[in-house]
């Protein structure tokens, strides 16, 4: 794939040489990156990253039918609580397009990075979970069928302040390409995630307790990723499944079950493979 930014800009050649500035979150998003600056062009190269894309199926719809200002005002109300969900879960909000939402989480722990990466792909995973809850929950965007897409990939990126004036921060590469293609091409009311973040997340247990009794959104999750399982690992495995899910069970009465299944997802030009709940 080509390397492009995430409003599907084509990157020059030029912009193609970067200088690795920092492998750390605050180091990428340092205020030296973040404002006008000489060094305003140049690009961090990020070895792992979580990139998370989100859409609202029917959209279009539903703008025919209540117009483009109610439909602005939902989508402005809906993205506030999704830049509240993302900084609980210590995400970074890139930008919005539209009824399009897009974020990034980094790994910035030098000492432990595929615990640092798995930690930020858990709550990007977390993240999508409960974004549709919330998409779900709104009385108008359900009785409008209109569910959300969501795409998650994990691994390198380009990230920095764009040459181009009033451009902003950006992020560039074949992973942001990927996240966008799963959130693309995955069903409504889905959240895909590529074949990298399946291998890093298979069979672990997430817990989160809720941060408050008066956040309806705050909820714990249990989930498993399916796989091809033999006959002698079967038994081992369900009563192993048994045991954490009724551990999570204790954690309260919102604990959800949520398995990823592999799918073939079909593209204008290919079959991308990924894992869908």
């Amino acid at each position: 794939m080509d390397l492009r930014n995430t409003n599907h800009t084509p990157f020059s050649l030029q912009e193609k040489h970067c200088v690795v500035l920092s492998p750390t979150v605050s180091k990428v998003l340092s205020p030296t990156l973040e404002t006008k600056s000489s060094a305003a062009n140049l690009k961090s190269c990020i070895k792992n990253a979580v990139v998370i894309f989100c859409d609202l199926s029917g959209f279009q719809q539903l703008s025919v039918k209540y117009g483009d200002i109610t439909c602005a005002r939902l989508v402005d109300s809906l993205f506030s609580e999704f830049d509240v969900l993302a900084a609980d879960l210590h995400l970074s909000p890139l930008k919005t397009n539209g009824d399009q939402y897009i974020a990034v989480g980094f790994s910035g722990e030098l000492s432990s990075t595929t615990h640092s990466l798995l930690n930020a792909l858990v709550n990007a995973i977390e993240f999508a979970f409960r974004a549709r809850e919330l998409v779900n929950s709104n009385d108008l965007l359900a009785s409008s069928s209109s569910q959300l897409r969501v795409g998650i990939a994990t691994g390198s990126l380009l990230a920095g302040q764009s040459a181009r004036p009033l451009a902003g921060f950006d992020i560039w590469g074949t992973t942001v390409n990927r996240a966008a293609m799963l959130e693309q091409y995955t069903a409504p009311n889905t959240i895909a995630i590529c074949e990298k973040s399946y291998s890093l997340v298979k069979r672990q247990i997430m817990h989160r307790s809720s941060a408050s009794a008066n956040n309806p959104c705050s909820f714990n999750t249990y989930f498993t990723c399916g796989s091809n399982r033999n006959a002698n690992t079967e038994l081992s495995t369900r009563e192993h499944d048994k045991r954490k899910l009724s551990e999570s069970k204790m954690c309260g009465e919102n604990c959800k079950e949520t398995t990823f299944l592999p799918k073939q997802l079909h593209t204008k030009t290919m079959l991308m493979s990924a894992y869908v709940c």
